[in-house]
């Protein structure tokens, strides 16, 4: 065999090995991984929940939800494989959204809001990543008048809290291999309707693959009405789940109509399209991107 056939061959091993890599959950290594981003999650928002007292401001308490997650993150996978570091860290921005701003708050230095009073109702949302493998948890909370006396929460806040909290218990159990998505909006709708509240119409579940957080397949919590269709709002497409998939169980239940209405606050969070490639002419806009990216 020449020299030239060897390395052909060499290559084509090399490919050959890159397209077997498997990176869903039938993987052990993967499995490990989603683990440890999930004990690092619960880890960080255990220490948000101890946080959010009266007086607490929300950039400080987004602040410290990252500090831990890149702390305990930076622990992990700190040896090279092949000569590539593994990435690790922040995979949705910690966002502690109060009152009526329904999620993905996670506000600019400028922007500060006034700091947590006692009865005020405080959603977390995070995650984090290991090699790509995210984990993603969310709470509500009522802020109580001292870290030593529990809430002040009415019959309304609590039906509600009770019918998201079992809404996702239904909704975890009803995502298995042969299930279709439409029989888990159903089964939140039959959760919703038991306690007399509404599921909130732009909150879906997502499938989630490696580096992606909203994958393709989706699960809305209830189908849209006609108006809202006509509005602007899409039908999610009917799936099927598979063996070793992934899935961010997302549930959000109002008292209201269920229905979100546009805030004064301005976006902070975004999702970058990472199948989209980016010619930057400015030196600015070459650091964000780069910085970007390392996040």
């Amino acid at each position: 065999m020449s020299d030239d056939e060897s390395a052909s061959s060499a290559s084509v091993a090399e490919v050959e090995k890159e397209e077997e890599e498997i990176t869903d959950l039938s993987n052990s290594d993967v499995c490990t991984k989603y683990q440890e981003a999930s004990k690092i999650v619960n880890l960080a928002l255990t220490g948000l929940i101890d946080q959010c007292v009266v007086g607490a401001k929300v950039i400080d308490l987004c602040k410290f939800g990252t500090t831990v997650i890149e702390a305990q993150a930076a622990k992990l996978y700190t040896k090279k494989v092949n000569g590539k570091a593994i990435e690790r860290g922040i995979a949705f921005p910690v966002c502690v959204s109060v009152n009526d701003i329904i999620c993905n708050h996670s506000p600019l230095l400028t922007e500060e809001m006034e700091p947590l009073k006692a009865g005020d109702i405080v959603k977390i949302d995070l995650g984090c990543h290991i090699d790509g493998y995210i984990s993603v948890a969310a709470h509500t909370l009522v802020v109580s008048d001292s870290p030593d006396s529990p809430p002040s929460v009415d019959d309304e806040m609590g039906n509600v809290a009770v019918a998201a909290y079992n809404a996702m218990l239904v909704s975890a159990a009803s995502i298995k291999a042969g299930t279709k998505n439409s029989e888990v909006t159903a089964a939140v709708n039959r959760v919703a309707q038991a306690y007399g509240v509404n599921a909130i119409s732009s909150v879906r579940m997502h499938q989630m693959k490696r580096f992606v957080i909203d994958g393709v397949k989706e699960v809305a919590l209830k189908d849209p009405t006609a108006d809202e269709l006509e509005a602007g709002e899409e039908k999610v497409d009917e799936c099927t789940f598979e063996q070793a998939e992934a899935y961010a169980v997302d549930v959000a239940m109002s008292t209201g109509e269920g229905k979100p209405r546009p805030g004064v606050l301005r976006t902070t969070v975004f999702k970058r399209n990472v199948e989209a490639n980016y010619r930057l002419k400015m030196k600015n806009s070459r650091y964000l991107l780069s910085e970007e990216d390392k996040k």
